[in-house]
Parts: C-alpha cells; structure tokens; sequence
C-alpha cells in the first residue's frame, strides 16, 4: 500500500460519521475553497480575501500535484467542511514546505483542524524525505490563536513576524506627477515591459538572496509569478545603470477583493535594488514612483507586506514613507530555523 493511501486512510477513519476525503476538483471546487477562506479569514480578523483567480493560481503553482498535495473533507450534505493542502519548495539551497488550509468555522471544534494538519504535515515529511535539514512551515494571523494552538501541538514554535503595512493618500499627500520624483543622470527608468524576464529574475534572486526564508525562483515559478491575475506589470519599474545593467526593481499588484476592508489600493512587492546600488536612494525612489502612480490613477493608497527582521531594515524606510501597520502575520516552523 503506498503511503499516499496510508494517509487517506487515517484520514478518513478519524473523521466523524458523514465525512468524506478525497482529492480536489479544482473545476468543482475552486470557487467554494474560495468562500470557505474567506470566511474564515473575517472570523480571525484578517482583511486580505482571496478571489477564485488566486486559489485557482495557488493551486497549480509550479511544484504543487494537486493530486496528492491537496485534501477536501465535505460532511454528509456535501459541503466543503475543511481542507489541506501542501506546497513544496524544494530547491537544493533552503528545501522545505508550506501547510496551508482551514476549517469552516461551524465544523470547528470537533478535531476536524487537527486531522487535517496531521494529514498535511505527513505529506511534507514525504515530500521533504530526500532532502536531509528541510523545515515544514505554515503560518497565520496574529489574532487566530485557534491556529496557534493547533500549531504549537504538532511540535512547530513561532519563528518570524511579518506586518502588512498601509498608506492612505488622504493621510500622506502625495504627487501625481512621476517628474517630482526624477531619475538620478547615471541611471535610467526602464518599463517592465522591456526588460529581458531572465534578468529580471536574476535581479531579484540576487537582492534577496540573503533573506531569512528566501530562496531562487525557478524559471517556471517566475513565469507563474508573473502571469499572475494580480499582477500589474504596466504599474511596475526598473532602473539600470548608465550601461544598461539593470540594478533596481519593483513589481506592483493588485487585489481588487480587498476594495471593502482595506479600500482600493495597489500592493508594493519584489522591491529590490542590487547590492553595489545600495544606499543611493533607490529603493526610496522606486517606491516613491510607486506611490506617485497610484495616485495617479486613482488608488486611494498603497500596501505591503515586510519581514519585521529584515536585514535591510525596510521596514524604517515604509514608516519614514508614511506606510502604517495595517496587520500582522506569524510564521512558525518545525525543523532547524538557521538551515531556512
């Protein structure tokens, strides 16, 4: 018997009488995961809501069988009452994997979390198996202390904080004119549009590679990354040098979802800036233009998310830009934390 049906077995013997386990259909049940996450998302207080376009992304990310890294429990009338999912990052430099999933909140209470998790981690431990040193982590809103406790009973510890941050332009007047905010004469704005993707993505392993948890992305990861429906590359910028050399970089997204809790917004990510080409007042600018943009256009602000350690310090830099804790997040691990 392989150890995939091992799992299911075990699965399916603890749940209550009525319930089912089986693989996803992501046709069938993209949409209803959906719902179910954001439900429980405003029960715990988290204000980022997902949309059927993100699930359906995070679900065929390169590296995820959705086959036999994704569970779905449904009690006897058939509805969706818990799921879990794995995605594996398996890179020789830092391999480890991702727990994800939830229970809905009127099916809390009877372990249904817990047999889930257990399902979820002993996956990992499958998938992590040849890599000797890999870390299984998951993480959670600071509030969602239900997930903190299940957490902390499979054996993980909290490791790293992470806070989402917000500007309001009504809070920080802001330009709408990107000549406010000039070019420095040795180097040049370049659109994302013409910008070679393999440099780009070279570019962007290179600024973070020092980061606690980060590790290259693949050719594919970055092709997904790119293609994502959030992503708004026509709001997103790059600088080279006087040679051409790209050296700095950010790429906007936007989830329009979050219209009703956070407000309409454009999100700040993969800002990063070469490390011969630090401390010039880059990363400053680049965000700066982020900001002017979205003005622009109409936003009424921007968000991010930061690493509360993270060794560029770049959270002093979003609050010296007006940026403002929104929410918060905790990461925990299971495994040697230095190795991650």
């Amino acid at each position: 018997m392989s150890r995939g049906l091992e799992r299911l077995i075990r699965l399916v013997n603890a749940l209550p009488t009525g319930f089912t386990a089986h693989g996803i259909d992501l046709e069938r049940d993209a949409a209803e995961l959906t719902a179910l996450t954001n439900e429980n998302a405003r029960v715990v207080g988290n204000p980022l809501m997902y949309s059927e376009g993100d699930m359906r992304e995070d679900l065929t990310f390169s590296g995820v069988d959705v086959r036999s890294d994704v569970i779905v429990v449904r009690e006897s009338a058939g509805a969706i009452a818990g799921w879990a999912w794995v995605m594996p990052a398996t890179d020789a430099e830092k391999p480890r994997a991702y727990l994800f999933g939830g229970v809905r909140p009127g099916f809390q209470g009877i372990e249904l979390g817990r047999h889930l998790f257990a399902w979820s981690q002993d996956r990992a431990e499958e998938l992590l198996d040849p890599f000797p040193g890999a870390t299984i982590q998951t993480q959670c809103v600071e509030g969602d202390q239900r997930a903190q406790r299940l957490y902390v009973a499979a054996g993980m510890r909290p490791i790293r904080y992470y806070t989402d941050m917000l500007l309001r332009f009504a809070e920080r007047p802001t330009s709408t004119n990107l000549a406010d905010a000039p070019i420095p004469d040795d180097y040049r704005s370049v659109a994302i549009a013409d910008v070679d993707s393999e440099a780009l993505r070279q570019l962007r392993n290179h600024c973070f590679a020092d980061h606690w948890g980060t590790s290259s992305m693949s050719h594919s990861d970055w092709r997904d990354y790119l293609g994502a429906e959030s992503m708004r590359l026509g709001m997103s910028e790059a600088i080279t040098d006087a040679q051409g050399r790209l050296v700095a970089s950010q790429l906007t997204s936007e989830f329009p979802q979050d219209a009703e809790t956070i407000g309409r917004v454009l999100w700040l990510g993969n800002l990063g800036v070469h490390r011969e080409h630090r401390n010039k007042g880059l990363a400053r600018l680049l965000l700066e233009r982020h900001l002017i943009r979205s003005a622009r256009d109409g936003y009424e602000g921007s968000a991010l998310d930061v690493d509360a350690e993270s060794l560029t310090g770049a959270h002093h830099l979003y609050e010296s830009m007006g940026y403002r804790k929104s929410s918060g997040a905790v990461r925990y691990i299971l495994g040697d934390a230095e190795f991650s």
